[in-house]
């Protein structure tokens, strides 16, 4: 009101209005103000400080979210690399018995030639 009160005056003594229209004239630019919704600063400030700790805590929660990912990955990569492991083990002790195979078959074919002869 004292916004409104100073304008009225100002009408009245710079502009030489007369009472009842600066009176009229004041009213309809506070009215106008108040409808035009004018975005102040510290508005804006509270805006963007809310939009700030939104972003904050969906950021918080994407790393929440990342890290039980990768969590998981890891398990499910050592729990391959395991399953590989035992399955290498497997072929090199079977690559082994069949070396030890052949090599007693070829020890027994050499002895046999050579018993034979």
């Amino acid at each position: 009101m004292a916004i409104h009160a100073a304008a009225v005056a100002i009408l009245i003594e710079k502009s030489h209005f007369e009472p009842e229209v600066a009176l009229g004239i004041a009213e309809a630019i506070e009215v106008s103000l108040v409808n035009a919704q004018l975005v102040t600063v510290p508005i804006l400030d509270a805006r963007l400080l809310s939009l700030e700790s939104k972003f904050s805590a969906s950021i918080q929660e994407l790393r929440h979210e990342l890290k039980s990912d990768i969590v998981r990955l890891e398990a499910r990569f050592e729990a391959r690399l395991e399953q590989t492991k035992a399955e290498l083990d497997r072929w090199v002790f079977l690559v082994m018995l069949g070396n030890v195979a052949l090599s007693a078959a070829a020890t027994a074919l050499l002895n046999a030639f050579s018993h034979a002869g």
